[in-house]
């Protein structure tokens, strides 16, 4: 079923996004429609992030995915995934923090997929975090271990929500007033993802108001 909503979704889809890129070229109009289409902009953007989660996830529960693993560099993913998410976290105000060492760690994985993971901690730590947040992003090696870590100063999460938050459609925060929360897909869509490359996947928080850290 999800699967077929999505592609079903994606095609009216398509030619929004073919008319937003014909009327980009054609230059920008008065500023008052140029606001309007800046509104467009982002939420077609929104939709086809939500499309494609759900895509990943109905793709992965049949076992139709396919990792092109290679020798894959953490330091290209990481990079990768802040560059799609910087409009978000710049969006919010947020301080981000990166560490990522000189010396190249590589692992056996599919650099977009990688890319993916890291991407979905991001967005789902600016979303979390109330405006002018900080963000720190770490990737370390322990031992035989590549290690990321992604840790916020947003919301956080309760000691009964700690178990369920990678479960699918799960939502840390249902206040009314916290918009574009999406589906509840990326943690768990993470999850899968690193579980697919033989790793793992941890949630950690000293409770509400404490923020979070994903490793």
């Amino acid at each position: 079923f999800l699967a077929i909503l999505s592609h079903e979704l994606r095609n009216p889809l398509a030619p929004i996004r073919m008319s937003l890129a014909m009327m980009h070229k054609i230059g920008p109009p008065a500023p008052a429609l140029q606001e309007l289409r800046d509104i467009i902009d982002r939420q077609t953007a929104q939709l086809t992030r939500l499309l494609d989660d759900l895509l990943d996830v109905s793709r992965i529960e049949v076992g139709k995915i396919v990792l092109r693993k290679d020798r894959a560099s953490l330091g290209l993913a990481v990079s990768s995934a802040i560059e799609s998410v910087r409009p978000q976290i710049d969006a919010q105000g947020h301080k981000l923090d990166v560490d990522i060492p000189a010396a190249p760690i590589y692992v056996h994985g599919d650099v977009a997929r990688l890319a993916q993971v890291v991407a979905n901690l991001l967005s789902n730590a600016a979303k979390y975090t109330e405006k002018g947040g900080h963000i720190a992003l770490a990737v370390v090696r322990e031992g035989s271990d590549a290690v990321i870590r992604a840790r916020d100063s947003g919301i956080g999460i309760s000691p009964d929500q700690i178990s369920r938050i990678f479960e699918m459609f799960a939502q840390v925060d249902q206040s009314p007033e916290r918009g574009q929360r999406g589906l509840g897909l990326g943690l768990s869509l993470a999850k899968k993802l690193v579980e697919l490359h033989g790793g793992r996947i941890e949630a950690h928080s000293e409770g509400l108001g404490k923020g979070s850290e994903f490793v």
